[in-house]
């Protein structure tokens, strides 16, 4: 599984996105010539922020599309303000637009959160759903306890 990232003046790099999003963003900074003390992120092409740097510990995997190209943004964070801003690394008039400027500065953060939610509720129950007695099946998929034959 790979991901493209578009960034410079029409540069792309290709990454590895198996890995948790803190060591894939700090990959991207160093292969796409950023500070150490910038802060990036990535959107799809159309300007849909993918918030990889608030879930360091998160597989990027998870959020990602395999082959997905994505766009290298910086994410300024105000201090006035709770929802940071964001500016893409990208020097393409033709992708860099003034819709995808447009979606990429109001693009609300809430439609990202119900999928980290519902995947960590996701991964729990499975979790719990295991017994560690021998002999005992565990749950069904409509969460019924099985029966011992």
């Amino acid at each position: 599984m790979f991901i493209t990232v578009r960034f410079g003046e029409k540069e792309e790099a290709l990454f590895n996105p198996n890995c948790r999003t803190l060591l894939l963003l700090e990959n991207i900074k160093q292969r796409c010539n950023c500070a150490e003390d910038v802060d990036v992120d990535l959107s799809d092409n159309e300007g849909n922020v993918k918030h990889l740097w608030e879930a360091p510990l998160r597989y990027a995997n998870e959020v990602l599309k395999e082959r997905e190209t994505l766009v290298l943004v910086r994410v300024e964070k105000n201090e006035g303000s709770q929802k940071p801003h964001y500016i893409p690394l990208l020097n393409d008039i033709q992708a860099i637009d003034a819709a995808f400027l447009a979606r990429l500065s109001t693009k609300e953060h809430s439609g990202s959160g119900s999928a980290k939610g519902s995947r960590r509720k996701h991964g729990k129950k499975d979790a719990s759903n295991k017994s560690s007695r021998p002999g005992v099946k565990s749950t069904t998929p409509t969460g019924r306890k099985g029966s011992k034959r």
